[in-house]
């Protein structure tokens, strides 16, 4: 249906003057690129779930809208920063996924939550907030955006918080910013599409959070990051509320696509710079103290606080939670999940280590073998990424020393499964070069000239990457530097002022003895005249 409504709008975009060649579909993200003087991505997904609810009048008008916006430019980034300008959590995949429909030489810039980079699984970028009577637009800002501002992406950063927090003082007011399930789970109440990074830059709306009944609750703030307009809030140690949480995040909202399914914990920490030297991100908590989030696990670091639970991640685990609670029982604690998780990384990295070492003794059909071993442990979609690239590598091998129908064959399954690692990660360079040879193998030239193509793209992208990365960093020596010389000089002009000063005080001290030495004398020497002698030498003598 998505498909059928991309056709619909590619029709529409046509007749306003657009031509199909400029206009390309990807049924895999729901979005259509538009190519021309000024890249832009239309989320056709989103348009459509908007389109299926409407009737026929509001359904005209989303068209409209769209032409408006996608055609005629009225989404675009504006000519300078304005109060449209927001940040915006996206996912890792998210990011990348942008950055590969961008031309070459083009960036998205990004950030992790606190500022640092490379960012973690979600990533701070900045937006343009268009809104319409019936279309709601988010266009991130590029790098080419920032030029044209004359901005560091650190200086938009700061502009986007000033816009968000404005917005967020206009919004529901401090009793009404959290609708409370009675577990004492919070559900955030914005609902404006920027829940999620409000919360995440803003972190006090999350410790300033109450329960309406007035229960005091311990333990520390654990948020899942559900939805970019839905935030769960609870504490560790209450078990229903995280139970709560992990219901809706994990089977509730199963189905539906979430920003992140990790839950977070926030925490104080130390940090002994000045807030001039702290990245507009990392947000003050008190003097000498920032805000951090960082993974929940029950009772796991950096605090090992006793007497914490477990976010459930299935039925089985709601289930026990809530009997255990309804019989009285000791709630149980899943920290044998993370335990398996990291028993289950070892045991890929392994076997793709394996895999490695069969491939350089030149055992591909062996090495295959090993890879798949490996993708049968749970990994990070990156690490799965580069195991099917691997993969794909040894088919390539074995292709070259085949020949006909078990030639093909070899170079399809290499393209199969270099495809594979490009759905995990969209940024591996050598999973598009292994397609585009894979291609070269089954006679598909068109399609390897595409596949370099994205290649190409991906490598520029990841240079300029590196190079605002460099940047950056450059930026942030010249910025300590800069402070430190400020402070030097502040200190010099202070010693100079405080011996001036010293200066001051001692000729004032000799100025004060030299008037009362030359007082002394003048009252002498009247007291003298007046008793008709010399000087008083003589007084008090007989």
């Amino acid at each position: 249906m998505a498909a059928a409504f991309a056709e619909r709008l590619l029709q529409a975009f046509q007749e306003a003057g657009l031509e199909r060649e400029t206009c390309h579909f990807d049924e895999a993200s729901g979005q259509m690129v538009i190519s021309g003087n000024v890249t832009r991505v239309v989320p056709v997904a989103t348009l459509f779930s908007q389109y299926a609810r409407a009737d026929e009048a509001a359904k005209g008008k989303l068209l409209d809208a769209a032409l408006k916006a996608f055609v005629e430019g009225d989404a675009d980034v504006p000519e300078t920063a304005d109060e449209r300008l927001l940040p915006q959590l996206w996912s890792k995949q998210r990011i990348a996924a942008r950055q590969l429909t961008l031309p070459p030489g083009f960036e998205l810039p990004h950030c992790g939550l606190h500022g640092e980079m490379p960012a973690g699984d979600l990533g701070v970028v900045l937006v343009c907030d268009y809104k319409s009577d019936s279309l709601s637009i988010e266009t991130p800002v590029l790098s080419s955006d920032l030029s044209r501002w004359s901005l560091s992406f650190t200086a938009a950063t700061q502009k986007a918080l000033e816009n968000l927090r404005s917005r967020t003082k206009r919004g529901p007011s401090a009793n009404s910013r959290w609708e409370h399930h009675p577990t004492g789970c919070g559900e955030s109440c914005w609902k404006d599409g920027f829940d999620a990074v409000r919360v995440a830059l803003f972190p006090k709306l999350v410790a300033a959070r109450k329960r309406p009944d007035g229960v005091a609750e311990q333990g520390g703030h654990v948020v899942a990051f559900a939805t970019s307009s839905c935030v769960l809030a609870s504490v560790s140690k209450n078990a229903l509320g995280l139970c709560f949480m992990g219901d809706t995040l994990n089977l509730q909202m199963a189905q539906d696509p979430k920003l992140s399914a990790t839950p977070m914990r926030l925490l104080k920490m130390k940090d002994s710079r000045a807030s001039s030297e702290r990245h507009p991100l990392e947000s003050s908590a008190s003097e000498g103290m920032v805000w951090r989030w960082m993974p929940y696990t029950p009772g796991g670091p950096p605090l090992h606080s006793p007497g914490e639970f477990s976010v459930p991640i299935d039925q089985g685990e709601v289930d026990a939670i809530l009997e255990a609670a309804e019989k009285g029982r000791p709630v149980p604690v899943f920290t044998q999940n993370v335990a398996k998780k990291a028993a289950s990384s070892d045991g890929f990295a392994k076997k793709k280590e394996e895999g490695n070492a069969l491939f350089k003794a030149g055992d591909f059909v062996k090495a295959v073998a090993a890879y798949d071993s490996a993708l049968a442990e749970p990994a990070p979609d990156g690490e799965a990424a580069v195991a099917h690239s691997n993969a794909a590598q040894a088919l390539l091998k074995l292709a070259d020393a085949e020949a006909g129908d078990r030639r093909k064959a070899c170079a399809a399954e290499a393209l199969r499964r270099a495809r594979e690692a490009i759905q995990l990660d969209p940024t591996n360079i050598k999973a598009l070069a292994r397609c585009a040879a894979a291609c070269d193998l089954l006679g598909e030239a068109e399609a390897a000239a595409e596949f370099r193509q994205h290649q190409q793209g991906c490598e520029a992208a990841c240079e300029a990457t590196r190079a605002a990365r460099r940047a950056e960093v450059e930026r942030q020596q010249r910025a300590q530097e800069e402070q430190k010389q400020r402070l030097a000089a502040a200190r010099e002009e202070e010693e100079r002022l405080e011996a001036l000063m010293r200066r001051e005080r001692a000729l004032e001290q000799q100025r004060r003895e030299v008037e009362e030495t030359q007082a002394n004398e003048a009252t002498a020497t009247r007291l003298s005249a007046m008793l008709g002698m010399g000087s008083l030498a003589g007084v008090g003598k007989a």
